[in-house]
């Protein structure tokens, strides 16, 4: 975000909440990864800032998840372990089927006609090898269905999870095979919308995201990943000693 972008969006949030948004961003994008070190310094003078909303936004972001503090007032963007992982994505299984089956209770014939455009433009990425693509409607397919559910609180506590899991997501999508797999999972999802049935909706979701976290595990246990480290601290994928 330029410092301009940044001003403008004062209007709406405090300058902190925009730096520490941003921020957020770019550890998804994995523009920042896992280990690296963040600077006040650094960061005031690109966001054209004092150190202050720095320091806040850091607060902020080690509040989520996203950075920590170490000794000697260092930050660093924080790794993840596998288990880490294997934990948001079992809990983001249960929170997301209920958020489906919630919706299918409550959405109208227009609402499933959105999702099913949505699942449409999806199956389209699907020939041409297109991640990118298939990720903004996929987001848009989950956040439709999140909105649907009337329960602001576990909107909430979905977005958050899906901001850690955001991370990995090119990584699966970009696996061979992966976008032939996803759509089919997604196409149950639709079925169960359609069919107005709750348990079908809530079940294929829960399928979908568990699948999803095997896949990575497996990618990530093979080849590694930045930011991502084993729960004994070491680098998944890394030849080890001895």
């Amino acid at each position: 975000m330029l410092h301009g972008e940044l001003l403008m969006a004062t209007n709406f949030r405090q300058i902190w909440e925009s730096i520490a948004e941003d921020l957020k961003q770019a550890i998804i994008r994995g523009e920042l990864t896992g280990g690296q070190r963040l600077r006040i310094d650094e960061l005031s003078m690109k966001y054209g800032v004092s150190n202050t909303p720095i320091r806040d936004a850091f607060r902020h972001l080690a509040s989520l998840g996203f950075v920590e503090n170490i000794p000697r007032r260092m930050v660093i963007v924080r790794e993840i372990s596998l288990k880490e992982i294997e934990d948001i994505y079992a809990i983001q299984s249960v929170l997301e089927g209920l958020a489906a089956d919630l919706a299918v209770r409550l959405c109208g014939d227009e609402d499933v006609e959105t999702l099913t455009r949505l699942f449409r433009r999806m199956e389209e990425c699907v020939p041409r090898g297109d991640a990118e693509g298939y990720s903004t409607a996929d987001v848009e397919f989950h956040a439709l269905f999140l909105r649907l559910c009337g329960n602001l609180r576990l909107v909430q506590m979905v977005e958050n999870t899906r901001d850690h899991i955001a991370r990995f997501r090119f990584i699966m999508l970009r696996h061979p095979g992966r976008l032939d797999e996803s759509i089919e999972e997604h196409r149950r999802i639709v079925a169960g919308f359609r069919a107005r049935d709750a348990e079908v909706a809530n079940r294929e979701v829960k399928n979908h995201i568990l699948v999803s976290a095997e896949l990575l595990k497996r990618i990530i246990g093979r080849k590694g990943a930045p930011g991502v480290k084993a729960s004994d601290g070491t680098t998944p994928g890394a030849p080890q000693s001895g």
